[in-house]
């Protein structure tokens, strides 16, 4: 792994020990990546239809591009066939159907480590994933309301219209609505299975519905839910020692591709795609800007971002391309931090030279540079089986240690939260978050129930029935189903379900939420309805094109 490789790229050298890494021309001292400060990007980990990216620094509007990351200020946009999935460090992810709008307005981590979340619903219907753990800490705002998980919640979020309308599809969630009156707002707990309104009329209250109107959308969030879960099945053991507080993306390893652990070198991982002759693992993307990053790498590949953020590459004869994870993997590796590009490779095969870099461009403009963006094979490879022979020794594939997952009443929804997550770095053990079935952190545990296990008490509801008298006006007003019950606001007592004792309401109003960008974006058209294609395309391209 030591050999010394030197590389002339156009403007600049590149000396293989260590890192492989290109600074840009006239920006001052070389600053290797992993010394710069940490900076947190979420994830474009799913894109489909027209999806843009507005940085909002005056140089417009961008194609959004599958696994270029997203950081605090961006505000990410679909258009009327746009779908788009944003995943966190944690494994909590955003789902966002045609029309919609969602801006990324605090992405931060406190001096103690913890990280910090907060996320602007402008517009459309989200799905919104999160996990429920003391080190993540998630406030997702629509139409004046802040929502938050009490256990790991899979929240259904419409904001077509005012007021949103905050379904629980899967645990528990808080909401809670600031007032500048004394005493004013709410705050209270929704459960699996309920639905809740503000009152448009006196925003001191709120409705709550112990059901849950089905949305054509539903059916594609639960695709993805069942997609996740498949991944979850190949878990193998190879992401507990590197992982960290950065627990996106291993999972995509695990199901595309083989785990090798080679005496002398360590853990290696293999994708399937490697196995074309042709493979490059810099031959198939884009070089996108990152505010605060400059340009950085972002695969075509499904599989592409924890491989481009932490570790390093390396090819052996007779293997082939291989990645290897390194201490910089957890929380503060070098991924996306600092003002340089990086190629993250040690040990070439003889004779490679990486794609051109993009040209350092004056001012704001900043544009993508696509790389072979060419047609793509679309037959599968085929993950390769058995022993194989690396740097001299014949190693076996890891096994997986995952689990199937058994949907309990015909339901996956809340199954992305055990795909990725972090791991922690003492015990080397999963941390999934706080769940229905125990308080706490709990390790392999099966997803909180959801809405849609059909089992009847889901949508039993403490609060009320459907039949319990209705405040003076509240049919017909905007945006409350029939049989919903209208709630005070935190100076009135409710005696069928007392708020939990950590969320009491103060003795003064609450604090307004944090300041967060505005926007007046025009009346979207309506929202399509989900209709699965017959054949949907692969997440991931199978191969990229041979170099030209």
């Amino acid at each position: 792994m030591g050999d010394r490789v030197g590389l002339r790229l156009g403007w600049g050298w590149i000396v293989g020990v260590g890192l492989l890494c290109l600074w840009i021309a006239g920006a001052g001292p070389a600053l290797w990546a992993y010394d710069a400060p940490p900076q947190r990007a979420a994830r474009l980990s799913y894109l489909r239809g027209s999806v843009s990216v507005d940085h909002m620094d005056n140089s417009g509007n961008e194609p959004a591009q599958v696994n270029m990351p997203l950081v605090q200020g961006l505000l990410l946009t679909t258009g009327d066939d746009g779908q788009a999935e944003i995943e966190f460090e944690d494994g909590s992810l955003v789902r966002m159907t045609p029309n919609s709008s969602l801006s990324l307005d605090n992405l931060s981590v406190d001096g103690s480590g913890n990280f910090q979340t907060q996320i602007g619903l402008m517009r459309g219907l989200i799905y919104a994933e999160l996990r429920a753990a003391s080190k993540y800490t998630y406030r997702l705002y629509a139409g004046g309301d802040a929502v938050s998980p009490v256990e790991n919640a899979t929240v259904r979020i419409d904001l077509d219209e005012t007021p949103a309308k905050i379904a629980v599809l899967a645990g528990r969630a808080h909401v809670e609505r600031a007032s500048a009156e004394e005493n004013g707002g709410y705050r209270t707990d929704v459960r699996v299975g309920e639905t809740l309104a503000a009152d448009v009329t006196d925003f001191n209250r709120y409705f709550l519905t112990p059901q849950i109107v089905p949305d054509s959308w539903d059916d594609w969030n639960e695709e993805r839910d069942q997609a996740s879960a498949d991944q979850a099945a190949n878990r193998t053991e190879a992401r507990d020692n590197f992982a960290g507080d950065q627990g996106y993306g291993w999972s995509d390893l695990d199901a595309n591709g083989n785990w090798y652990d080679v005496p002398g070198q360590g853990t290696v991982w293999q994708p399937a795609v490697a196995a074309d002759p042709g493979f490059d693992p810099y031959g198939f993307g884009n070089w996108v800007w990152s505010p605060g990053a400059g340009y950085v790498w972002a695969s075509g590949y499904g599989w592409g971002w924890t491989p481009y953020r932490c570790g390093n590459w390396s090819y052996w004869g007779g293997f082939g391309w291989g990645w290897m994870p390194g201490v910089n993997c957890g929380f503060g590796g070098w991924g996306f931090g600092g003002p340089v590009y990086v190629i993250n490779i040690i040990r070439p095969p003889f004779g490679y030279h990486p794609h051109p870099f993009p040209p350092h461009g004056p001012g704001n403009s900043h544009p993508i540079v696509p790389v072979h963006p060419g047609r793509i094979a679309s037959a599968p490879v085929q993950v390769a089986q058995g022993p194989r022979t690396i740097d001299g020794h014949m190693v076996e594939p890891l096994r997986p240690i995952g689990n199937a997952y058994t949907s309990r009443g015909g339901s996956v929804v809340g199954a992305s939260l055990m795909r990725d997550f972090p791991v922690d770095g003492a015990s080397h053990q999963p941390v999934m978050g706080t769940t229905a079935i125990t308080s706490g952190t709990v390790q392999g545990a099966m997803p909180a129930r959801s809405a849609f296990d059909g089992r009847s008490d889901a949508y039993r509801s403490n609060r009320g029935s459907a039949s319990a008298p209705a405040a003076p006006g509240q049919p017909g007003r905007p945006g409350v189903p029939p049989g919903s019950v209208a709630h005070p606001s935190p100076g009135q007592v409710d005696q069928n379900r007392p708020v939990p004792g950590a969320f009491q309401p103060a003795p003064r109003s609450m604090p307004p939420p944090a300041p967060r960008p505005v926007y007046s974006p025009s009346p979207p058209p309506s929202r399509p309805s989900y209709t699965p294609a017959p054949h949907p395309a692969p997440s991931a391209p199978a191969s990229a094109p041979r170099p030209r």
